[in-house]
This record gives C-alpha cells, sequence and structure tokens, in this order.
C-alpha cells in the first residue's frame, strides 16, 4: 500500500471516529476563504467546545457508507445530500449544539465564502435553509431563562399590588411624624 493510500485511508478512520463520537454535526461549504478567516473560526468554535476540521468530500462520503450500516439515517442523509460539491469542513458539535451553531452562524453573518451544507442535529437531517433558521433561534439557556422570567413576573406584580396600600400608608405616617417634629 503507498504512502498516499496509508494517509487517505487514516483519514477516513479519523472521520469514522468522529462520525460515531459526535452524533451533532454540520457539513459547511467553505468556498474561497482565506486560511486566516478560517483559523479566526477555528478558534471561535473552540469557546463552544466544538470542533472545525476541513475535509474532502471523497474521504468524508467513504466514511459515512463505512458507518451507514450502524447508523441507518447516514443512509437517508446519502441519498438526500450527495454527491458533495464544493469544498467542505466538518464542524462536530457537543449534546448542547445550541451555541456552537449560534458561533458559527454569527461567524457567517460577516464570512460571506461559509455557508451551510446540511446538518445532523439531535438525530434529525437539515437543510441549509433549515439550520439557518435553527441557528437564529434562542438557545435552550435563555428559552429556560425568559420563561422562568414569565412565571415569575406576575407574582412579582401580585405581591407589588399587595404591598402597595401598606407601603404608601407607612410613607404618609413617616411624612405626618416629620412635620409633627
Amino acid at each position: 500500500m503507498s504512502k498516499s493510500n496509508t494517509q487517505k485511508k487514516s483519514q477516513v478512520d479519523s472521520l469514522k471516529t468522529l462520525l460515531k463520537d459526535k452524533s451533532n454535526f454540520l457539513l459547511v461549504k467553505i468556498d474561497k476563504t482565506t486560511h486566516q478567516n478560517l483559523e479566526s473560526l477555528r478558534r471561535e468554535l473552540k469557546k463552544t467546545n466544538t470542533t472545525f476540521k476541513v475535509i474532502k468530500n471523497t474521504l468524508f462520503q467513504k466514511a459515512l457508507n463505512i458507518s451507514a450500516d450502524k447508523k441507518p439515517l447516514f443512509k437517508e442523509l446519502r441519498k438526500k445530500f450527495f454527491p458533495l460539491r464544493e469544498p467542505s469542513a466538518l464542524i462536530t458539535l457537543d449534546k448542547d449544539w445550541s451555541a456552537g451553531l449560534k458561533a458559527f452562524y454569527s461567524f457567517i453573518q460577516k464570512e460571506k465564502t461559509l455557508s451551510f451544507k446540511f446538518a445532523l442535529l439531535d438525530e434529525n437531517l437539515y437543510t441549509d435553509e433549515e439550520t439557518g433558521k435553527i441557528a437564529k433561534l434562542p438557545g435552550r439557556g435563555e428559552l429556560v431563562g425568559k420563561i422562568i422570567g414569565s412565571l415569575k413576573s406576575p407574582t412579582t406584580k401580585f405581591v407589588y399590588s399587595l404591598k402597595f396600600n401598606i407601603n404608601k400608608l407607612v410613607y404618609i405616617f413617616q411624612q405626618k411624624a416629620k412635620e409633627v417634629k
């Protein structure tokens, strides 16, 4: 086996391992993106515990074909999105993938040479348009905060309304006490 074949085999094995270990990932188009921008993106994604790897489409397809026996969802992915064209990169996300997705989405708002191809999130496949819509949604933590705030708000207003008359009465007494002195 030649050196290049050995390298390709190790790259396919590396991609297989990534696909097995990470259940959430994005495939993105990196057409005409500079190396500096890719490194900047890699640093931004690292803050959210997300990895970025430039890949060869053919090697990714081979790794996906091998892994398709263990994950039937990969067969559907092949039918829907293959063959791949433009240069690609694989972004692997944690279980809480919203932070990594938002980080990439905010980066591509500035860098127009990057875009979504497709995403596999929580065992569901999404096209590039659907992935963009999901990236615009608030994250899980932000939603939980909004729900807690909305639940707390009526209670706070109710308690304030109960205390309002008593507070007003106390204020009047304080004013009268100052006048007497």
